[in-house]
């Protein structure tokens, strides 16, 4: 694989995440790729030509907008051996663009349902069946990301006899934190160049300060300055999430650790979530939209534009690994059909244990440090909905 992207492009991805999740209030979404919006913001972000919404769009995106395109570029280019990622774009048949869609982004004409959910199916492995949005005959333009990833733990997990998966191998830590204080990390090894990474905070711990705490552990482990068994200097004793116990046990002789070792378990759920995110409002997405329709010809847009941007997603983590995918479609659509009107919905379920982040970042080559997927983990054998 390629060398590493400019770690400041990395840094802008994580910055986005934060900046999406609070715009939009998604820091408890059970699933979320805050960078499939960015790969598509990012590939056509040469598009946006006034000065004032690209300096607004740069913001966003945390790197100018060649920089940005060029970023999506070198991705693609450099496939990550656990990541598939794919853009499409599509054009309503009759219509002929003024200029073409700059970027990595290919345009094809605008095929029917049929053909968009085959492509999605095609670019998630099967673990999304249908296209998030439904085109129909005001669609002018379709613009698209996939991101798929299906890491495998090296070796599958055991279940106790409450459910949880059973860690007993690396990565575990106890690492302290500026935003949420020590947290419990946990990250079963994996051969695919993928970390899936847990942290739990306090009771009574944001899902902001959480996510920021998250940020610092993986800043400490892309750093290398994160290993397992790693717990702040003097913190001895039992924590929020942890217990620390000392005493005889038993061993077969051939399999016994060294005396004094410490030997590092953690109760991780098993999990599956699926999410639809209106992504409308998120930063950039206007900007970009502007700018696409000024690729248009000005008699498709005589009654206005309206604009669209929605992500589909799905995670399981179990015994075996961790499988997720994200499409995200921006619509570019003239105006007059009726405004589509989403509410917010809440489903509410007792639980038992505390809520945790997990994020799932790419390692080595031109992905090393891109966090592919944010999950907030609610313990009680499926995310929240």
């Amino acid at each position: 694989m390629s060398p590493a992207l400019d770690p400041r492009a990395a840094t802008a991805l994580r910055d986005h995440a934060a900046g999406l999740r609070a715009r939009l209030g998604l820091a408890e979404a059970p699933i979320l790729s805050a960078t499939g919006l960015w790969l598509l913001l990012g590939a056509v972000a040469e598009s946006v030509e006034d000065d004032r919404e690209q300096a607004a769009l740069e913001a966003v995106l945390g790197v100018p907008a060649a920089e940005a395109s060029a970023v999506v570029s070198a991705l693609l280019a450099d496939p990550h051996p656990a990541v598939g990622a794919a853009l499409g774009g599509w054009v309503r048949p009759d219509l002929t663009l003024r200029a073409p869609v700059p970027g990595p982004v290919p345009i094809a004409p605008l095929p029917g349902q049929a053909a968009l959910d085959a492509w999605v199916r095609a670019h998630t492995r099967d673990l999304i069946g249908s296209f998030p949005v439904r085109p129909d005959d005001r669609s002018l333009l379709l613009l698209a990301s996939a991101l798929v990833t299906e890491p495998r733990w090296r070796t599958r997990l055991a279940t106790g006899r409450d459910g949880r998966l059973v860690l007993d191998g690396e990565l575990q830590a106890i690492v302290a934190t500026e935003a949420a204080g020590p947290v419990g990390v946990a990250c079963p090894p994996s051969d695919d160049g993928i970390d899936v990474i847990s942290v739990i905070a306090a009771p009574g711990a944001g899902a902001d300060d959480v996510w920021r705490a998250v940020d610092e552990v993986v800043t400490r482990r892309l750093g290398g300055i994160l290993g397992h068994g790693d717990r702040p200097s003097g913190l001895w004793g039992d924590g929020h999430a942890w217990r620390v116990r000392e005493g005889i046990e038993s061993f077969a002789a051939r399999q016994a650790p060294a005396d004094g070792a410490e030997l590092w378990t953690s109760w991780l759920p098993a999990w599956h979530a699926e999410a639809r995110h209106e992504l409308t409002g998120a930063p950039g997405v206007l900007e970009v939209g502007r700018g696409l329709g000024r690729l248009l010809p000005p008699e498709a847009l005589a009654d206005g534009l309206d604009l669209r941007c929605v992500q589909a997603a799905t995670a399981t983590y179990d015994a075996d690994g961790f499988r997720a995918a994200a499409v995200t479609a921006i619509e570019v659509r003239a105006a007059g059909l009726p405004a589509y009107v989403d509410r917010r919905v809440r489903r509410v379920e007792l639980v038992f244990d505390r809520p945790h982040a997990v994020v799932a970042v790419a390692r080595g080559g031109a992905w090393d440090g891109v966090p592919l997927f944010h999950a907030w983990v609610t313990p009680t054998g499926r995310a929240r909905t």
